[in-house]
């Protein structure tokens, strides 16, 4: 069966073993710039998940609708007449793109059909996908590189000889009027399975109207430093780029409509930089995956704690710039699912604003198990879930 000793997923593997998602810092450490002190740019008022008014104390609520329109989109099939798409995966990423709505990027993807009890019985598999979203914004299709019959990843980095390497999508960014989406280059390595593969570098790739790869950039990040491209906020001028090492964000911006060139700049504690290696934490004890969402004047950090294992909580954190400073982290949400027998949960926590209200923020987490066949048993052990935070 392809995929049957991938035994935990794809996306927080890449965070425990490249990012160090075991990583221990104080959940009320707060870096970053003095309040006032760093111009940051305006995001469009305009946006449907900017609230009107400073933001309130955060409450979180499971967010059922949202979690069961994936389920049965995957146990219908994904929205293919033979039942073969999307059945489950991790790694749920979501932006805008004009004409088409709310599109998905998904890592780690189980191919169908699903069975009546949700099992998965010889389930195909692949690194990444896409799926649309309807009117609504919810699951509405599958689209994968290959064909239906014979599907393969979304996207594969230039001269992979068997898979080897592949890619893991982060974040994704309507750019220059091109959707991009960065991706992490991940190869097999000599360790010990199923650790045993590592981050090499990163690739930007720009996609076209029909989601084709059109281009390759190889773009910042090499194995040892900043993960580039966690999250991406456009804001005036500037595409502010958020990286990860070590549980820490760090920070960069391209000038809009140039994610892809060679200038970025770098913030190094007390300004922009064009050195990439001097760049400086902004906040500290992440998870492998976080958001950052301009909300009513503000910047909303949503994330979990590094020590995914044993801590099951979603936190929230605001900031005046997009820099910071970072008010301390609050809890607002614990997952259900976290620590029941093999599952754990939450991991790769990303927002979702084409789905969210004035004054709300909707997210998603993902869930795993630590053995394989929990997932074949059970669809939903690697299914997003789905939380509206209200402020």
């Amino acid at each position: 069966m392809a995929g049957s000793s991938k035994t935990v997923g794809a996306a927080l593997l890449a965070g425990v073993a490249l990012c160090g998602v075991l990583g221990t810092s104080a959940l009320a450490a707060t870096t970053g710039p003095a309040a006032g002190t760093v111009p940051a740019d305006r995001c469009s008022a305009g946006a449907p998940y900017h609230s009107r008014g400073p933001l309130g104390t955060p409450t979180a609520t499971a967010n059922t609708e949202v979690t069961e329109a994936f389920r049965t989109f995957g146990n219908n099939g994904g929205g293919w007449p033979n039942q073969g798409g999307w059945a489950a995966s991790d790694g749920v990423y979501s932006t805008t793109v004009p004409g088409k709505g709310v599109v998905w990027l998904m890592n780690d993807t189980f191919l169908g059909p699903v069975n009546q009890d949700e099992s998965m019985t010889e389930p195909g598999f692949i690194h990444g996908s896409i799926l649309l979203g309807g009117a609504d914004g919810l699951p509405d299709t599958t689209i994968t590189g290959g064909t239906r019959d014979e599907p393969k990843s979304i996207a594969d980095p230039p001269g992979a000889v068997d898979g080897d390497p592949w890619y893991w999508n982060g974040d994704g960014i309507m750019d220059g009027g091109k959707l991009r989406v960065f991706e992490y280059r991940i190869g097999k390595t000599d360790g010990e399975p199923p650790w045993n593969f590592g981050w090499i570098s990163t690739d930007i790739v720009t996609y076209t109207e029909d989601f084709k790869v059109e281009r390759v950039t190889t773009s910042y990040g090499e194995a040892g430093g900043v993960s580039w491209g966690t999250e991406l906020v456009q804001c005036g001028r500037h595409t502010y780029i958020y990286g990860l090492k070590d549980n820490t964000i760090h920070l960069a911006r391209a000038r809009a409509g140039g994610l892809t060139g060679n200038d970025w700049e770098f913030w190094n504690g007390s300004g922009w930089s064009s050195d990439p290696h001097s760049t400086v934490a902004i906040t500290t004890d992440v998870g492998a995956s976080y958001s950052i969402t301009p909300m009513g004047g503000e910047f909303v950090l949503t994330t979990t704690s590094a020590a995914i294992f044993t801590d099951h909580r979603v936190y929230v954190a605001t900031a005046p710039t997009p820099i910071g400073p970072w008010s301390p982290k609050t809890p607002v949400y614990t997952a259900p699912e976290g620590g029941v027998g093999n599952l754990y949960a939450p991991y790769n926590v990303a927002a979702h604003p084409g789905l969210s209200k004035p004054g709300e923020l909707v997210i998603s987490y993902n869930v795993n198990s630590q053995q394989g066949d929990d997932l074949l048993a059970n669809a939903n052990n690697n299914r997003p879930r789905f939380v509206t935070i209200r402020f």
